[in-house]
């Protein structure tokens, strides 16, 4: 694996990209993250990974770029995960009620083995079919949410 100087890390033999999310994710920083996300799966990564060792917050802002960035890789068809989040992250997953959405991982190459593995035995989405945080009905909580025309909930 190679580290460049934006904090990405990429594995050219299964194009693996890792993006390095460090301090708070808010309002202030969310969209550049989502930005950073929808580059990776422009650029045809089959495995995207947000390493959050360094991710000290996190808000509705921040749990919404990490809803785009999996809806995108769905319809790109591309294995998506969430590495090493602090405790604090996690529970905010959790009572967001994305724990389903968001697959979490303690290490990378637990991420690179589920997800791999995940993508053998999966079929490939339908052309023209997005991912959803909202499937067969389920809310993502108990929560009333603002969704945009995306379906991502909107964190203003």
């Amino acid at each position: 694996m190679n580290r460049n100087a934006n904090g990405k890390t990429t594995g050219p033999e299964d194009n693996t990209q890792i993006l390095s999310v460090r301090g708070e994710l808010d309002l202030a920083t969310a969209d550049s993250l989502y930005r950073r996300g929808a580059a990776a799966i422009r650029r045809h990564a089959r495995l995207l990974l947000l390493d959050l060792t360094g991710l000290s917050f996190c808000d509705a802002c921040g749990l919404r770029a990490f809803v785009r960035i999996a809806n995108d890789a769905d319809v790109a068809g591309c294995r998506y995960g969430l590495i090493a989040p602090r405790p604090l992250v996690v529970r905010i997953v959790r009572i967001s009620g994305l724990e389903t959405r968001l697959q979490v991982f303690a290490t990378i190459e637990e991420a690179r083995l589920r997800l791999t593995a995940l993508k053998a035995t999966l079929p490939k989405p339908a052309s023209g079919s997005g991912g959803s945080m909202i499937r067969e009905g389920r809310s993502i909580g108990s929560r009333a949410w603002l969704r945009t025309t995306d379906g991502s909930p909107t964190c203003s």
